[in-house]
């Protein structure tokens, strides 16, 4: 079968990284995928498999053109997707390309990474996002609760819950990161410097343990926007001496394998790809239950989940895990099944179930 998928870019993020892991693991499977991206000026992050063909068009994936603008841009986006003689495409977060596919009768899935529920857009592009989606075969959520959403506000979407992969860690020892203090213990955040990311939450909840912990400090790994907002944050609260900000690793392995406890403060999400690549690593975790990680996470079992916004009871759970080496244990151990709970072939097999029915 010839599948073509469709991403704005490879960037640094948990989507393109479930993407590279959907288009490689269904060219292993013996299908012939195209992977086509839109933004040509955003340099990759993720490597693609060999056997997997890779289309770049320059068609920057934040632009805002105006109606007539928009037709040139149609055009060529159609003739890219048309190029690659699919049976079926599956689009991540990219909803233009789906007008292409309309134009071109093909079968498409479209899936969405993001809490649904807090998507906005304009008046016409939201009258044109919701006649596309309904003409989609399947509209792909990560969430029980995105796919009740939907089916209650938009039903003629057809949703679907796939979950996220998790992939086993490299149990391989990596040496410690050159970032990492010697003879310091380590609480780890990943994402990108945004306010979705609360990491000004979890500033807050740092001020209220780290005199408790001296021997502890807080890695924040990431770029974006706020980085310099989060800096002086951290400075206001007098915590800049216990906390470190660390550029985007091109592998998380090392650091995961050296630190201690993950904690995840964000405001929504989808299915955070650096959460469940954490729990793979053997890292406990401390989380605010928002969408996504009250999938993941088993509370009391594997991790612990407190209620959105509540810095007080997230500070409070990371120093109960931070106190108690012997739970953290039993967590990490604990958490390592999340490869079994979300595998690779069961993301394969409800993908490739879905292209086989579209194609038909």
């Amino acid at each position: 079968m010839k599948i073509t998928c469709v991403i704005g870019t490879l960037g640094g993020g948990g989507a393109e990284r479930a993407m590279t892991y959907l288009a490689g693991g269904l060219a292993e499977r013996g299908h012939e995928v195209t992977l086509l991206t839109l933004d040509d000026s955003v340099p990759d992050f993720y490597t693609l498999s060999d056997k997997v063909r890779r289309v770049r068009i320059n068609l920057p994936t934040f632009k805002k053109p105006s109606f007539w603008g928009g037709i040139p841009r149609l055009w060529h986006l159609t003739c890219a997707v048309r190029k690659t003689r699919p049976d079926v495409v599956i689009s991540f977060m990219t909803v233009s390309v789906l007008a292409s596919c309309w134009l071109l009768r093909i079968p498409y899935i479209y899936a969405d990474h993001l809490d649904v529920r807090l998507l906005k857009c304009s008046f016409k592009w939201k009258v044109m996002r919701n006649f596309l989606l309904r003409c989609a075969y399947r509209v792909v959520v990560l969430s029980e609760r995105d796919r009740k959403f939907i089916a209650l506000y938009h039903s003629p979407w057809k949703p679907i819950v796939i979950y996220n992969p998790a992939l086993p860690a490299n149990r391989e020892a990596l040496p410690r990161p050159d970032f990492f203090e010697e003879n310091k213990k380590y609480v780890l955040a990943v994402g990108r410097l945004v306010q979705q990311k609360g990491f000004d939450l979890l500033l807050e909840a740092w001020r209220r343990v780290c005199d408790d912990f001296p021997d502890w400090r807080l890695c924040i790994i990431g770029a974006g926007p706020d980085e310099a907002e989060l800096k002086g944050l951290a400075e206001t609260l007098d915590v800049q001496y216990s906390v470190q900000f660390v550029p985007p690793q091109q592998s998380l392995q090392p650091v995961y394998q050296h630190a201690q406890l993950y904690a995840m403060s964000s405001r929504t999400e989808g299915f955070p790809m650096v959460l469940v690549e954490a729990m793979a690593s053997g890292l406990p975790v401390v989380s605010f239950s928002c969408n996504g990680p009250d999938v993941i996470v088993r509370d009391g079992e594997d991790g612990f989940l407190v209620k959105p916004f509540y810095t007080d009871r997230l500070a409070a759970k990371m120093a109960e895990l931070m106190r108690d080496d012997e739970k953290r244990r039993q967590f990490g151990g604990k958490a390592r099944e999340v490869t079994s709970r979300f595998s690779l072939d069961k993301y394969l097999d409800a993908y490739e179930a879905l292209c086989k029915e579209a194609a038909k």
